[in-house]
C-alpha cells in the first residue's frame, strides 16, 4: 500500500482560522471605508446646501432694504420660526422663513406667489437665526447674521454628520440712512 500524503485535521483547522481572522480584518477595513464615504457625502451635501442657501439670501440682502426689526443675536432656537424680511428693488418684499415642521427644519422664500422651499430634504437645519442689525434709523448699514447648525439626513446615526456655520451679510442700500 502507498503512502499518502494530505492535512492533517490540526493543519485544517489552523488553516481555516487564520482565513477565518484575515477575512473579519478585510470586512472590518471595508467597512470603515464605507461609513467614511457615507460621512464624506454627507458633508458634501451639507457644504453644498450651505453654500446655495447663504448665497441666494445673500445675493438679495445686498441689494435690498432690511425691513425686518433689529434682534439680539442669541443662539438659534431650533423650536422658534424666524422670519427676514427685505424690500427688493425689483422683486419687492421678500421674506425668509425658518421653520421646524416634523422634526426636519428648512428655510422658505417668499416673493409674493407663496412660499418656495429652498433648501434639499438631504439636509435637516437643526437651528437657525436671522440676527439683524442696523436696519432703524441712525445712519448705520444693516447687517444679517445667520448662525446655523446643518445636519444630514441620509445613512446610519453613525455616519450623519453636523456642521454648524455663521455669516453676516450687510446691505448695500444706504438710502434709509441718507434720509433727513
Amino acid at each position: 500500500m502507498k503512502y499518502q500524503h494530505g492535512f492533517s485535521l490540526v493543519e485544517l483547522l489552523v488553516a481555516a482560522t487564520i482565513f477565518t481572522f484575515v477575512v473579519a480584518g478585510v470586512t472590518g477595513l471595508f467597512m470603515q471605508a464605507l461609513d467614511l464615504q457615507r460621512r464624506a457625502t454627507g458633508i458634501q451635501k451639507i457644504e453644498e446646501n450651505a453654500q446655495y442657501l447663504l448665497e441666494s439670501i445673500a445675493r438679495e440682502v445686498r441689494v435690498s432694504r432690511v425691513t425686518s426689526a433689529d434682534t439680539v443675536c442669541t443662539p438659534p432656537d431650533p423650536s422658534t420660526t424666524h422670519t427676514l424680511t427685505i424690500e427688493h428693488p425689483v422683486s419687492g418684499p421678500i421674506t425668509y422663513t425658518y421653520t421646524k415642521t416634523s422634526g426636519v427644519g428648512v428655510v422658505t422664500r417668499d416673493a409674493g406667489s407663496g412660499p418656495e422651499q429652498i433648501t434639499s430634504s438631504d439636509v435637516d437645519i437643526s437651528a437657525f437665526a436671522f440676527c439683524v442689525s442696523g436696519s432703524g434709523p441712525g445712519g448705520r448699514q444693516a447687517r444679517v447674521t445667520i448662525p446655523m447648525t446643518l445636519r444630514s439626513t441620509a445613512g446610519r446615526a453613525g455616519a450623519q454628520v453636523t456642521v454648524s456655520l455663521q455669516t453676516t451679510i450687510a446691505s448695500r442700500d444706504l438710502s434709509q440712512d441718507l434720509a433727513p
